[in-house]
């Protein structure tokens, strides 16, 4: 009986026999489902209240990216003040003005007509020069009419004077912010965010930036909700549809090394192993079933925080010790196209269940450096379901099965591209799908089901665990399983 199930492994691998398996004709209605409550979720996600920062970072600015100053933060620390301003200003920001955003954000829109600059933060961090630079209509007014308490500036001199004198390389002093009013400095409520210098543009003087200007220090932005940055995109080819599988407990140690399908990593650590961690095991919603898909029995460890980035960018992110969360990208949702990466958090292994979140991160394209991009450090949680016992479907995402050692792994048929649309969730059922299986993966340690937890449920075993080493599998005889 075993050599007749390598004779079909092998014919299955080279491409003589083929296995027929049908999709769930609800898949594409579903996803639509899972988009439209990650489009509410951005529309009341904001800095404000999104989750602090899981770790610590020290980034130091680099020359050769200007627009990138120098920051710092603890661990969590509340994500407005970890959050450069130039590096939101560049995420989408920067066209919002103190005004426009405390309006659209809520606020009140006369929030700024005769309050003092101590309203306005980002002042009493910039250079007065950057300041001059973004609001030119200053330039010819006299300080002394525009900042009567300025004691160390010539009142006879013009705005622009001074600007470009010293003074110009300092900020404003904390008792000339304290006496002006907005009121002095026509139309500087209105000027955007990405006029200044050292917020949306980079510094005038690299070598005196001034203090760095956080999303804090922004009136308005961090209320902002996400979904004004944060673009969804049509469904590209190549990805996978996902479902919830079984989430695990404690495992001494999962790793490629020990045949595990640990396929969840980052770009810089892929398949990143991990040792006495939680760890959620998923199934293909195309051949769930089925053992002959290498996408059946994937795991993604919870918990790492792994290396991440490309480019300059993302090496000088990584050595401040900026870190992502183990899982996979969702290339059709983030700032611009940066795209987003899903991971698993807040494990409950007695109720099955875990948070689904969405990191993201925030990438460009210099001249001769070529794609820059931070790790996915930016953090969403998800009000979606993930219960063992509901085999919940996640998002398409993009999932590099690990190889089997035996067999080549064959190419599955992706989830059909799902456009975007206004509204999201009404789109109606697609036919059903006859994707074609043309190779065989073997059962490794935890290829199908994986190393159960204690008392959890399998949707496709339909039994709970006894707590044992491995789900125990029957025979499968092929004919009588796929006919």
């Amino acid at each position: 009986m075993i050599y007749r199930n390598v004779f079909l492994s092998v014919l299955f691998s080279i491409g003589y026999l083929s296995l027929p398996v049908r999709a769930d004709t609800t898949v594409p209605q579903l996803s639509q489902e899972q988009l439209g409550t990650v489009k509410k979720a951005l529309s009341t996600a904001t800095f404000a209240n999104s989750p602090p920062t899981t770790t610590a970072a020290t980034y130091v600015a680099d020359p050769r990216i200007p627009q990138i100053p120098s920051f710092s933060y603890a661990e969590g620390t509340p994500l407005p003040k970890a959050v450069p301003g130039a590096m939101a200003s560049m995420m989408g920001a920067s066209k919002y003005s103190p005004q426009s955003a405390t309006t659209d954000a809520g606020g009140d829109p006369n929030a700024f007509a005769n309050t003092k600059l101590t309203s306005l933060p980002f002042f009493g961090k910039l250079p007065f020069a950057s300041v001059v630079a973004a609001n030119p209509q200053l330039a010819e007014l006299k300080v002394g009419d525009v900042f009567p308490s300025w004691g160390a500036a010539d009142p006879s001199k013009s705005v622009a004077d001074v600007a470009n004198s010293p003074l110009g390389k300092t900020p404003l002093p904390p008792e000339v912010l304290a006496s002006t009013p907005t009121s002095n400095l026509l139309g500087v409520t209105d000027t955007p965010y990405g006029d200044y210098p050292g917020i949306g543009k980079p510094p005038l003087d690299p070598t005196n930036p001034g203090e760095t200007v956080y999303v804090a220090d922004m009136p308005g932005v961090s209320k902002l909700s996400w979904d004004k940055f944060v673009k969804i995109g049509a469904i590209p080819s190549g990805l996978t549809l996902l479902k919830f599988d079984l989430l695990h407990s404690g495992q001494k140690e999962l790793s490629v090394a020990n045949s595990d399908k640990v396929a969840a990593g980052s770009n810089k650590e892929p398949n990143a192993p991990c040792k006495n961690c939680d760890a959620v095991e998923l199934l293909s919603a195309v051949a769930a079933n089925s053992n002959l898909n290498p996408y059946n029995g994937t795991i993604s460890p919870i918990g790492l925080r792994l290396k991440g980035g490309e480019g300059l960018l993302g090496d000088l992110f990584t050595a401040a010790g900026v870190r992502e969360d183990s899982g996979f990208e969702v290339p059709y949702i983030g700032f611009g196209d940066c795209g987003s990466k899903w991971s698993a958090r807040s494990p409950n292994v007695q109720a099955g269940t875990f948070q689904q979140t969405l990191s993201f991160r925030y990438c460009y394209t210099l001249p001769f450096l070529g794609f820059q991009a931070t790790p996915y450090f930016l953090a969403l949680p998800l009000p979606l379901p993930a219960n063992e016992k509901q085999a919940n479907l996640l998002l398409p995402m993009k999932v590099k099965p690990v190889a089997n050692k035996l067999f080549p792994s064959p190419t599955i048929p992706s989830v059909p591209s799902i456009p975007s649309t206004p509204s999201i969730a009404s789109v109606s059922p697609s036919p059903r799908i006859s994707p074609t299986i043309p190779s065989a993966v073997g059962i490794d340690k935890v290829a199908l089901f994986g190393s159960a937890t204690k008392n959890s449920y399998s949707p496709t075993l339909n039994v709970y665990s006894d707590g044992g080493a491995s789900a125990k599998l029957p025979a499968i005889d092929i004919h009588e399983k796929f006919g």
